[in-house]
């Protein structure tokens, strides 16, 4: 199928930076794009797979690279859209095209003749017949890898299966994503009477109305939902505790069937590789490396929050006692004591908090840190068009004025909206196709209010050390540029940005930060137990056998309540951040076995901040250093390389230790 030439995917885009001409795309161009690539694709790399020439780094790695510009381009912008301002028509193209996109990776991956190119390229670098940068290298050994554990060796029936359980799970975490948002949208608590909603600010109220005269608290991805911690009704505080936990369990968003066909699938597709579980396949292209080495750090930091939880339990509920004479201390009740609980201990209100919790300060405040420590500058282009129509987009340059690239933010909620927040490059930096990067980064913002949560800031803060990842990356290659690193490092260069919102004047006052600071490790039980919990959950899932997993909907809850007890992190208090009906993460957004990728990310987060405090901090010549060393290079060259690089040593686990206020 070609490709008509008025369609804006067609060609590079002519707009700045490629920026995809959002305002003219329609679903039908997506499609023709899309369809059109795929075949673009096969064809090139069937040519590339009969080229009699010897393997060189041109005619193989440079012509597989190249493969995939139109597709990248098509999905990318696609990805974008539907994330953000989803519609049926958008909804019913990603349903569409999943599969068919599992079906064409795989004639790729499992194209025998193509996977001995690259070994042919191998077998001549090691004769030193040709010569490859370290770059080169990097992606000729991470591709063999790729298609090794894709089943390129497997027989022809195999293969045939292989085919089959992918596409299988590809329509299956689709139809998970959507269930999932769905759901979130329905679940939301409706509330009648404006007097149940006492603890919340007048405008916070305002922002929950809705036309009929009733008001709306709309869930968020998370168990604990951030109005738990203000409202002094405790009945609503149950009715949005127990519309949280219970999504996904019944009714028309129940996706317990398509939660164990999944990991039943994934359990088969591992055998057939010949790994002992899914988790073990997902792993071994980690930093990690082995479940081993992931159950030797999350299961003691694990029972040593929970035991850290069970201590902060048994102050909350003596404190609640004389809140509620006579009524039992429930999950529902924890935030709400906990925030009480701090302000008396460390005189920190959230009247104090919010003037300084405007979005758009905090984005300057997050402009100003990046600017301090890099030396980049941020022009609004309101000429420009988004991804959405309230993004806003931002040209960035060095200090020099030479330019990096196109930032675009999209900070408000909307139904069409999948939740939480993320980044997303529209635009792939790569030094052999000339192309600077565009990258998006999203949050769910309620729109009607500008003021934000504290946790809202580190939010923005997290997901602008993704962006910086994508905007400051140095790669030869488009696949292996910005954040498309492994899952337990990726998070590592977001987490570290996190740090620069703690800097006094940044975004709170000295004085305000102080307090702050010193209140920093309380409920850290809290807080490290419920991700544990779902980190943990999420390995039980991934590391069970095919014979001991769940068989229908009706085992889901029990499956994940001895789970839970066999990991020692059950709770009747603190239940996992996200529970298996509404962990999105793991179903639908490719992190399979690999939310402990956080906790490990974390690891080298807290390592790399104890280098900026030993080496004075967040100065331009550290913040070239981190750039330099660990930013700019993305996934081009080994991680950990790239970690010893940046730090002079491997990462050491003792620094997140001290920050949680954890023994192992």
């Amino acid at each position: 199928m070609t490709i008509s030439a008025d369609n804006p995917l067609a060609e590079r885009s002519p707009l700045p930076y490629q920026l995809p001409d959002f305002a003219a795309l329609t679903p039908e161009h997506y499609r023709e794009a899309m369809v059109a690539a795929m075949e673009r694709q096969r064809a090139a790399l069937a040519d590339v797979a009969a080229d009699a020439e010897p393997a060189t780094v041109e005619n193989v790695l440079h012509r597989y690279e190249a493969s995939s510009e139109l597709l990248d381009r098509a999905m990318l912008a696609f990805h974008a859209v539907w994330l953000s301002y989803s519609s049926p028509e958008l909804d019913a193209l990603n349903e569409e095209f999943s599969p068919k996109f599992a079906q064409h990776s795989d004639a790729i991956l499992l194209d025998r003749a193509l996977f001995d190119r690259f070994t042919e390229l191998a077998t001549r670098a090691e004769a030193r017949e040709v010569e490859l940068d370290p770059q080169d290298a990097w992606l000729l050994a991470e591709t063999i890898r790729s298609f090794t554990r894709a089943g390129v060796a497997l027989d022809e029936a195999d293969q045939e299966k292989l085919r089959a359980l992918n596409t299988r799970l590809a329509e299956l975490g689709t139809k998970f994503q959507q269930a999932n948002r769905d759901g979130r949208v329905a679940g939301a608590v409706v509330v009648t009477d404006r007097a149940e909603l006492d603890g919340l600010t007048d405008e916070e109220i305002d922002t929950l109305a809705t036309e009929d005269g009733s008001w709306r608290i709309e869930l968020v991805n998370t168990t604990q939902q951030p109005l738990m911690a203000k409202l002094r009704r405790r009945d609503l505080r149950r009715r949005l505790f127990e519309a949280s936990v219970n999504r996904g369990l019944a009714g028309e968003h129940d996706v317990r069937g398509i939660i164990v066909e999944i990991a039943r699938l994934r359990a088969e597709k591992a055998a057939l590789l010949g790994y002992d579980s899914y988790a073990a396949l997902s792993i071994e292209s980690g930093c990690a490396k082995t479940t081993d080495a992931v159950n030797a750090l999350m299961e003691p930091l694990g029972r040593a929050a929970k035991a850290q939880a069970a201590r902060d339990a048994e102050d909350f509920a003596a404190r609640f006692a004389e809140l509620e004479p006579g009524a039992e201390f429930a999950p529902w009740d924890w935030e709400y004591v906990a925030e009480i609980v701090r302000g008396e201990r460390y005189g920190i209100s959230d009247e104090e908090l919010a003037p300084h919790l405007d979005v758009h300060k905090v984005l300057d405040a997050v402009y100003a840190a990046a600017h301090d420590l890099y030396g980049i500058t941020f022009t609004p282009r309101p000429d420009l068009v988004g991804h959405t129509p309230d993004a806003d987009v931002y040209e960035v340059h060095n200090e020099d004025g030479s330019p990096i690239g196109l930032f675009l933010m999209d900070f408000w909620a909307r139904p069409t909206k999948q939740g939480g927040a993320w980044m997303t490059p529209v635009v792939n930096q790569t030094t052999v196709f000339k192309q600077l990067p565009v990258v998006t980064n999203n949050c769910n913002y309620t729109q009607a209010t500008t003021t934000i949560s504290w946790d809202g800031v580190r939010t923005m803060f997290h997901e602008f050390g993704h962006a910086l990842h994508g905007l400051f990356a140095d790669s030869k290659y488009p696949s292996r540029s910005g954040t498309s690193t492994p899952r337990d490092f990726v998070e590592f260069p977001s987490q570290v940005n996190e740090h620069w919102f703690e800097q006094p004047g940044r975004v709170v006052p000295a004085e305000l930060l102080a307090k702050l600071t010193e209140a920093a490790s309380f409920n850290q039980g809290f807080s490290t137990l419920e991700v544990m919990a779902a980190t943990l959950l999420d390995q039980a899932w991934h590391q069970t056998p095919l014979e001991a997993l769940p068989a229908s909907a009706e085992e889901v809850e029990d499956f994940e309540a001895r789970a839970l007890a066999r990991w020692g992190v059950d709770s009747d208090l603190v239940p996992p951040r996200y529970r298996s009906a509404y962990f999105n993460h793991i179903w639908g957004s490719g992190y399979a076995a690999g939310y402990y990728g956080y906790t490990w990310s974390q690891v080298m987060d807290a390592d790399a901040v104890a280098w900026f405090d030993e080496v004075g901090g967040g100065t331009r010549a550290n913040g070239d250093h981190f750039r330099r060393t660990l930013l700019a290079p993305g996934g081009s060259v080994d991680p950990l390389e790239t970690y010893r690089s940046f730090r002079g040593r491997d990462p050491e686990v003792g620094p997140l230790l001290d920050r949680l206020g954890l023994e192992i």
